[in-house]
């Protein structure tokens, strides 16, 4: 995903000894899988470890059901109210040990340096626009991009208006990356891949910044509070392949078949357990016979998860903006009565705009789901008699 790129001044050669205006710099390993990984070197004017004090952080609001009964799930996002940050007002929906779905809509500008230290983040940027701000400089993202931060990353999120800005928020703990299968040997995306290196964009201005600064490092779902003597953002310069980029959902180049295609056509990003697709907008299936939906499907080994960003998604009723719907493993799910006979006539294209996640390991909702959960969506298959209820009193 992430092209070999440089900013700022380096050495010559790794490991060598560099000055930057007249003083030695310090080289810090930005890397994955200890010393076997991708990774990136940075170059600070003052030891990055450094630190005044460190004591306890805020707590986890994260609580999830671990429910007894697992059923279909329509979460009305879009209920939610605005609250906190861009990173402390994430409200978790859906969570397991490999990754947590949620929304931030944040309400505050964010104030102190944050930093994950146990997970890759992806933000996909519903509503809003602004900056990144990072140790690999400034990283301007708008309305549909896709967010990528490797853990560890140092950040600040600016936007430029609060209050106007609504973001699907993901931390997953494995790499997230490309498909293996949209690569070349040598590591480039082939002609195959829905996407190229042009459409990834990186930091493109360093940062200049100073003095003691307060951290907050996330870790193993706890928080601590770092005061460091030096600024983590004193970078002169960096190259590698770690670093945070952003990717526009539009410019995700759908395919299409004669007869409907499944999602894996869709995949934008790849985790351990866990796949991220995009449902961008597109022509349909060209055979005068096709059924332009899905069929009904089996997730046999995954839930699915999907965050309805804007369009008519013909399979579904009741989906506005902002909506999640989550299929649990196991069991069927598909278009609701009605839909395939709505279909024969529409148009063979579709405006739909979705994030789709699909998880190895079963998720579980947390309270703030609870209270957006409608009761109703597990029944809206049900075609006649008296609909059951719900796990949720």
């Amino acid at each position: 995903m992430r092209p070999y790129r440089k900013l700022g001044e380096v050495p010559r050669k790794r490991h060598m000894r560099f000055q930057a205006n007249g003083r030695l710099a310090y080289e810090e390993l930005f890397g994955r899988e200890g010393f076997s990984g991708p990774s990136s070197l940075i170059y600070h004017r003052n030891m990055p470890e450094g630190a005044q004090d460190v004591t306890k952080g805020p707590a986890d609001q994260m609580m999830p059901e671990h429910e007894q009964v697992h059923e279909n799930a329509h979460l009305r996002g879009f209920e939610l109210q605005p609250d906190g940050t861009a990173v402390s007002g994430r409200q978790w929906l859906l969570v397991n040990d490999d990754i947590r779905i949620g929304l931030a809509i944040p309400a505050y500008k964010q104030e102190v340096l944050y930093v994950n230290g146990s997970a890759d983040e992806v933000l996909f940027v519903h509503q809003g626009a602004g900056v990144l701000r990072s140790q690999f400089g400034r990283l301007r993202f708008a309305r549909h991009d896709y967010i990528v931060i490797p853990r560890g990353t140092v950040y600040r999120i600016d936007l430029d208006q609060i209050g106007e800005s609504r973001m699907l928020c993901l931390e997953v703990s494995g790499f997230v990356d490309v498909p293996d299968r949209y690569r070349a040997r040598n590591g480039q995306l082939t002609e195959m891949a829905p996407y190229s290196e042009r459409d990834f964009r990186g930091p493109d201005e360093l940062e200049v910044a100073s003095g003691p600064v307060e951290v907050w490092l996330k870790r193993a779902n706890h928080v601590s509070r770092y005061t460091l003597d030096h600024h983590p953002w004193d970078v002169v310069g960096w190259d590698g392949t770690i670093y945070p980029v952003a990717f526009n959902i539009h410019d995700f180049e759908p395919r299409a078949g004669r007869f409907h295609v499944p999602p894996p056509i869709h995949q934008t990003f790849q985790a351990q357990n866990v796949v991220i697709c995009s449902f961008a907008p597109r022509k349909l299936d060209w055979d005068p016979d096709a059924i332009m939906l899905p069929y009904h499907h089996s997730n046999l080994d995954s839930d699915e998860v999907l965050y309805y960003v804007e369009g008519n998604y013909a399979a579904r009723r009741g989906i506005k903006q902002g909506s999640f719907t989550h299929h649990v493993g196991g069991i069927p799910h598909g278009p609701q009565p009605g839909a395939l006979e709505a279909s024969l006539d529409r148009p063979r294209e579709t405006d739909e705009l979705a994030v789709m996640v699909d998880t190895f390991r079963p998720l579980h909702r947390t309270s703030v789901a609870r209270q957006i959960f409608d009761k109703e969506y597990p029944f809206s298959w049900h075609t006649g008699g008296v609909a059951g209820t719900t796990s949720i009193a």
